[in-house]
């Protein structure tokens, strides 16, 4: 059978063409605003600092932003060291309300928590897919634990009890009838098609995920990280409720590209980023600290009252004047003590005189750890403040004093400010 051709007139052509190339042309110019767009975020520094712009990159060494409002067309950098943490400043998206409990939790062996509707694979080749309208990707990473089902609360506790154990092999955790938690040990070898495959004593199963609260993998304890081990830059969180461990992010396009312990880098859409938390236990506020001791040391006199006078003129904390972190006021000479968290080795703070006084004294510093003193320092009777830094010994009893030689200790109501523990 023979079809003949219509002929179509290029005056028929010419305005379809027209048409699609206009609209070609404003799909062009839509993807590239698109691909500007990133979400707007609140940036604070270790020295509590804030400022608004978007993400371009950041990694280990450096960050790279445009602030908001845009002061020039070039972006500006900070060095990450310097960096607490990015948040999300507008608002989050709704279709995200329900998401995070809804999917399947894999927690991996560096820390990172991806929250996935599907995932398929063994060993460290898998293909995962976050969230509707994703393009299921490679990803390379150590799976810990997958757990499929939102539990009760006692089954949540049977699970993590599970999670906490010293495996000598992979585990099942099945949901028994009533809601029970069960433990088969045996060896993972496969997940596909909603099952796992499971290697029991010699004996293959496929063990569908209906009936599973989870899975979990033995992996071999890791050694402790030496002195200067090269860690994770920062955490990464989305509103679909991942908490990846990243050591480098690359805003590209309408994707955020995120690089880890994993070979392939991860992308999710960047309109999914909720948080960026670069602090990873380089900073500790004091205030954030439990208070080993705080009293005051002026000598009293006023009897039964003395007790009463000591809860007022104690050290305590007081809301800061920026808002973002609260100041340790001393009304008068007192010691302060707290232990130093891990991993920190020196303290930082500002100290000022609170108020003004027409007659002041000196106030005398020192920071003690244990029973040696590893600082000294003065503010003069015609000074205003001083900045503070000492080394300190991590997991020590640290003790803040200042005091004053004067007897009446005029003007020696100081405050201490921003005060932090630094590695």
């Amino acid at each position: 059978m023979h079809f003949s051709t219509p002929k179509i007139s290029i005056h028929t052509i010419r305005p379809w063409l027209v048409r699609v190339a206009i609209l070609g042309s404003s799909m062009v110019v839509s993807a590239s605003a698109i691909a500007q767009t990133s979400p707007a975020l609140r940036m604070t520094d270790i020295h509590g600092q804030s400022w608004n712009g978007s993400l371009e990159s950041i990694d280990q060494d450096q960050l790279v932003y445009l602030p908001s409002p845009a002061t020039s067309a070039e972006p500006n950098s900070l060095k990450t060291s310097e960096l607490m943490r990015l948040e999300r400043s507008g608002k989050s998206p709704s279709s995200f309300a329900d998401a995070a409990s809804a999917n399947w939790k894999a927690r991996l062996s560096d820390g990172t928590v991806l929250s996935l509707q599907q995932i398929e694979g063994k060993e460290k080749r898998w293909m995962i897919r976050l969230a509707d309208g994703v393009v299921r990707s490679e990803f390379d990473g150590e799976l810990k634990s997958l757990k499929f089902k939102k539990l009760d609360p006692k089954a949540q506790e049977a699970w993590e009890a599970y999670e906490r154990e010293e495996l000598k092999s992979d585990a099942l955790i099945v949901v028994r009838p009533g809601g029970a938690l069960d433990r088969v040990d045996g060896l993972v070898k496969d997940i596909k098609d909603g099952k796992i495959q499971f290697d029991v004593d010699g004996q293959i199963v496929d063990a569908s995920i209906d009936r599973l609260a989870g899975v979990l993998w033995y992996r071999k304890p890791q050694e402790p990280k030496g002195q200067g081990a090269s860690t994770a830059g920062f955490v990464v969180q989305l509103l679909e409720g991942s908490s990846i461990l990243a050591d480098r992010a690359k805003v590209v396009g309408t994707e955020l590209e995120l690089g880890g312990k994993w070979t392939n880098a991860l992308r999710v859409p960047i309109d999914w980023l909720q948080s960026i938390d670069c602090g990873l236990d380089k900073i500790a506020w004091l205030s954030s600290l439990t208070i080993l001791d705080a009293r005051p040391t002026s000598r009293g006199g006023f009897g039964e009252f003395d007790a009463i006078l000591a809860k007022t003129t104690k050290p305590r904390w007081i809301r800061g004047e920026s808002g973002t972190n609260e100041d340790l006021l001393f009304p008068g000479p007192g010691e302060y003590q707290f232990r130093a968290p891990a991993g920190m080795t020196k303290l930082q703070a500002r100290i000022e005189r609170s108020g003004e006084s027409e007659s002041r004294s000196a106030i005398q510093i020192e920071v003690w750890v244990d029973d040696q003193v590893a600082l000294r320092k003065e503010i003069g009777a015609d000074e205003q403040g001083l900045d503070l830094e000492v080394g300190i010994a991590q997991e020590k009893k640290i003790k803040l004093v200042l005091s004053s030689k004067s007897p009446l200790h005029l003007g020696t109501r100081a405050l201490v400010k921003q005060a932090k523990l630094l590695k």
